[in-house]
């Protein structure tokens, strides 16, 4: 059996769900597979400075702090947003891929650590320094995951899973995707507390 979660790196509701989902992982790990997908949401058209999306955030994520329990930091919500550093969801979704490739165990986890360092830390994701500091606890070749940063064998990947969730059909991030072997359960649009996706899960294993 295998959990698909999709979520995207600048997407903040994702920010809060993905701890849920590291406590599912904990709970389900030594019966089911995890498995993280980028789901582009700051891509082509939808890219944009992160000054534009100030007044907006400045509220909504407000809503994702009471709703989730995560914490915005003032770097992110005073300084990060006053800047024109381009919100763009494909320089952390080849980071991701590649991680992929080193430690997929550990894939959730690096993808919360991108978020903490955006949404806390108010960390460019689009800067390589940001993934340097993120990679030392994992032991990870950091020169060598940089070079791969830049390649393009990495972001066609990449790209390929941003198109692979188009295809199913997901729009809207996070999302999470239960299977059981034979068929694919859609168990989360949007942000889910854990007991409800226990709470589903347990319903799909016992029908299987």
């Amino acid at each position: 059996m295998k959990l698909i979660y999709v979520y995207d790196a600048l997407c903040g509701w994702c920010y809060g769900f993905t701890p849920v989902i590291q406590e599912l992982q904990k709970q389900l790990g030594d019966q089911t597979t995890f498995e993280i997908l980028s789901g582009g949401m700051f891509l082509s058209a939808n890219r944009r400075p992160a000054s534009s999306m100030h007044a907006y955030i400045s509220e909504a994520h407000k809503s994702v702090e009471d709703v989730t329990g995560v914490k915005f930091g003032p770097a992110f919500l005073e300084e990060y947003l006053k800047t024109d550093d381009v919100m763009d969801s494909e320089k952390p979704g080849i980071a991701l891929t590649i991680f992929k490739e080193y430690q997929p165990h550990n894939a959730i986890s690096f993808a919360h650590d991108m978020q903490v360092a955006l949404n806390y830390n108010g960390q460019s994701l689009n800067d390589d320094n940001t993934y340097r500091a993120l990679l030392e606890k994992y032991q990870v070749p950091v020169n060598e995951f940089l070079e791969k940063l830049h390649d393009d064998a990495y972001r066609y990947d990449t790209i390929q899973e941003f198109n692979q969730v188009a295809q199913w059909g997901i729009t809207g991030f996070p999302a999470a995707i239960f299977d059981d072997g034979k068929e694919l359960f859609l168990i989360a649009r949007g942000f889910t507390p854990l007991e409800r996706l226990l709470e589903v899960i347990e319903k799909i294993k016992v029908n299987k």
